[in-house]
Order: structure tokens, then C-alpha cells, then sequence
């Protein structure tokens, strides 16, 4: 059912929006104000020239120094002859790919046995074969590989390369006859 809304009485009128002020002061100081600014600004402006002309100054200065270089090189190098040597010995022959040789990455070198064991082990976690190799001086200390490999084609040493510098470790790569 519907009903009807009534006005209440009760509520307040709508007050008026005062009146506004004539703008005509406003007006006119911002034209005296723009006037007096339109008489002084070439006045403010005059000192800027000073820096241009050092500019000028210093350009010519380099055009004078640059007009005295002289170049000799194009002379020297009309008279000079290079000897680039030939390399006949692999022209002749076929680059064959070393089969004899494996490739092993250097992960680190430690002497103590446990922190090359704990890099072993991170990178077993990384699905990488690692070994601990242990290398004797000659004066007497012992230090401690930790190899990764050994790697016969390039693919595969990439692939541990790349794994390798995700984890940001450095290596070394070494080179070893089979």
C-alpha cells in the first residue's frame, strides 16, 4: 500500500547564499600589480647576459686551441705495414674435438675436510655429482677439493655451470686427460 510522503513542518528553510562582494578591487590591483611587473622585468632580466658572453669567451678560446692541433696520424699510418702471420698449420688440417680429455668443475678448496664435505653435500641437494678430492703439498698440508663432474660433453658441463651460478657459487674449470 502506498503511502504519502508529507514535508514536515518542522524543518528549517533553506538559507539564502549570501551575497557576494563586488570583484572590481580584486580586479583592479591585479592590473596595477601586473603593470608595475611588465616595468621592472626587462630590468631583472639585463643581468642573465653576463654568463652568455663567458660562454662565448670560452668557445672561442677552444676553437683558437683546437684550430693549432695538428694530426699527423694519417701520414703515419699510409707509410706503416702490418705483418699479420698465417697460421698454415690449422688451415690444413680439420679442428677435431678433444675425445681424450674430461672436464671437471672446481666448486672450492678447503683445508678443513668438514667444510668441503658440507659443500659436498649442497651439491648432491642440487642434483649435481660431487666428489671431495684431497690434494698433499709439498710442505706438508693437506687441502681439500670439492670437484664436480667429470663432464665429457659441453651440454652437460653447462647445465651444471648455470645450476651452479643460481646458488652463487664460483668455480674453476679444470681440464683432465682420461
Amino acid at each position: 500500500m502506498p503511502q504519502d510522503y508529507k514535508r514536515s513542518s518542522n524543518r528549517p528553510a533553506k538559507k539564502q547564499p549570501a551575497k557576494q562582494g563586488s570583484s572590481l578591487p580584486t580586479f583592479l590591483f591585479g592590473m596595477v600589480f601586473g603593470a608595475l611587473l611588465m616595468n621592472f622585468a626587462p630590468a631583472l632580466l639585463k643581468t642573465a647576459p653576463t654568463a652568455t658572453t663567458a660562454v662565448k669567451d670560452v668557445t672561442e678560446t677552444v676553437k683558437e686551441e683546437a684550430s693549432e692541433l695538428k694530426f699527423d696520424f694519417y701520414t703515419l699510418l699510409k707509410n706503416t705495414e702490418i705483418i699479420v702471420p698465417s697460421n698454415e698449420s690449422t688451415d690444413n688440417q680439420d679442428i677435431q674435438p678433444e675425445e681424450d680429455f674430461s672436464y671437471l668443475l672446481q666448486a672450492g678448496s678447503f683445508k678443513n675436510a668438514n667444510d668441503a664435505e658440507a659443500l659436498r653435500v649442497k651439491l648432491l641437494l642440487l642434483n649435481l655429482s660431487a666428489s671431495v678430492e684431497t690434494v698433499n703439498l709439498g710442505n706438508g698440508e693437506k687441502w681439500h677439493r670439492v670437484l664436480v663432474g667429470p663432464y665429457t660433453d659441453s651440454s652437460s658441463m653447462a647445465y651444471a655451470r648455470a645450476k651452479l651460478a643460481e646458488n652463487a657459487i664460483d668455480i674453476v674449470l679444470l681440464k683432465r686427460k682420461l
